[in-house]
């Protein structure tokens, strides 16, 4: 082959290598819903949209916070520390190779406070991270196989959610609030090109895509209904917000010892940052649930039904550069959560619980990626509460077995094998009521 024709080849096989594999993978909006915003509805395995014990229902259910008597403040947080491995398949990265993620620990906080105005009104305003992901890779600048997808990613989103809540009856109250969502996404990967003249695939630049911070906003809603003392039963609804980013990727060349095709992927590549945007549509989320007391116990049990399938399309467009601009098809279903939990009260101070939940993933074979190697889940809760006084203090601890996940030899950008997950979580949360 000549020198001409070897060249022919590397514009077409350079922004095939380059675009698509920047554009979905910077943000799978599957499978990084956190739940976590109170360590008493966790240890019910998050069943909570039908209990109203503190102001943590403005997340769960923005009506429970209308039966809290006074006002109640409550903090904390909780570490969230996950694994993955995985074992590729052939022909790439090839049977046998193993990776290792390196996520570290992740801290979402939570607060929420509520304000009794009178015997029906209450107002409210909470401080949430519903979505959150990071993924991180060992080895990521050097041997990782993977660095062509991600070497590192993550989303941060803050929701701000003011918050009323109003008593209809003594038994029946309605609520809603704003949802104010604060969300940054960024990814570091490695482009690669193919050298014409050995044919072999060369890491030619470092990527690293920073998207600007973004608010947008969406709503919930909520209705909480208690037929008897013992029994009650409640409905959520959260908007889907959808979020357009911009910001920047900035390319940095990495030399590959060979003059020529340095120069050509300089010649081809941006220099510098290019500005680039893109539109991630979060679900809408629905859920159902009830509770139920009877002496020192109380059981509940919720299903979240989640609107997964609004995520269908994600484009990604850079600014000048059409060659690198692409409209990938995600396709994700909808998806449900089932969650049952369990409490015991022993005595005036202290109470103890555990729980189960089932989750769905959303995602088909062809977007798991080491971005979000997303996976049905089985999750397992414990906690319990000391109060004193007008102050509590809740702790949870969650366990979560993930089914091993196939790509089945359909992934988008050819990163075929299996992944291994698991997570630990740990939250503490302090309450006061005033």
């Amino acid at each position: 082959m000549s020198n001409r024709s070897r060249w022919s080849v590397f514009p077409a096989a350079l922004a095939a290598l380059v675009g698509p594999a920047l554009a979905p993978s910077a943000l799978h909006a599957a499978g990084f819903a956190i739940f976590e915003q109170g360590a008493r509805g966790m240890g019910f395995a998050g069943a909570y949209s039908a209990q109203t014990s503190d102001p943590s229902a403005i997340f769960h259910n923005a009506a429970g916070i209308a039966f809290l008597k006074g006002n109640h403040l409550y903090l904390g947080g909780t570490l969230i520390a996950p694994s993955s491995d995985f074992t590729g398949d052939s022909p790439y990265p090839g049977a046998g190779v193993t990776e290792k993620g390196d996520a570290g620990i992740i801290v979402p906080p939570a607060a929420d406070y509520s304000h009794q105005l009178s015997e029906r009104f209450v107002v409210g305003i909470g401080l949430h991270v519903p979505y959150g992901l990071r993924t991180r890779w060992t080895n990521r600048e050097t041997t990782y196989t993977g660095r062509f997808i991600s070497k590192e990613a993550e989303v941060r989103s803050i929701s701000i959610n003011p918050t009323l809540a109003y008593k209809l009856a003594d038994r029946l109250a309605v609520g809603g609030g704003l949802d104010i969502r604060l969300s940054s996404v960024s990814l570091k990967r490695n482009a690669a090109a193919v050298d014409p003249f050995t044919f072999g695939v060369r890491d030619v630049a470092a990527v690293d895509l920073q998207g600007d911070r973004a608010t947008d906003l969406g709503f919930n809603l909520g209705i909480l209904a208690k037929p008897t003392e013992a029994l009650a039963i409640g409905a959520s609804y959260r908007h889907k917000v959808a979020v357009d980013f911009s910001g920047a990727a900035t390319f940095t060349l990495l030399p590959t010892g060979n003059p020529q095709l340095d120069g050509a992927v300089a010649a081809r590549l941006p220099s510098g940052d290019l500005p680039v945007t893109t539109r991630i549509e979060f679900p809408s989320i629905v859920e159902l649930g009830m509770s139920y007391d009877f002496g020192d116990w109380t059981v509940a049990a919720d299903v979240d039904f989640q609107q997964w399938s609004s995520f269908d399309r994600l484009p990604l467009s850079f600014e000048g550069r059409p060659d690198l601009s692409t409209v990938v098809e995600e396709d994700y279903e909808n998806s449900r959560i089932y969650r049952v939990g369990i409490e015991r009260r022993i005595g005036e101070n202290w109470a103890v619980r555990g729980g189960y939940y089932f989750d769905e993933t959303p995602s088909p074979a062809a977007s798991v990626s080491p971005l979000l190697p997303d996976a049905d889940r089985h999750g397992l809760a414990l906690g319990f509460s000391y109060r004193a006084g007008s102050w509590s203090v809740d702790v949870a601890n969650w366990y979560l077995i993930f089914k091993q996940r196939s790509t089945e030899g359909v992934n988008r950008d050819n990163y075929n094998g299996t992944y291994d997950n698991s997570a630990e979580l740990f939250a503490v949360s302090v309450g006061k009521r005033f």
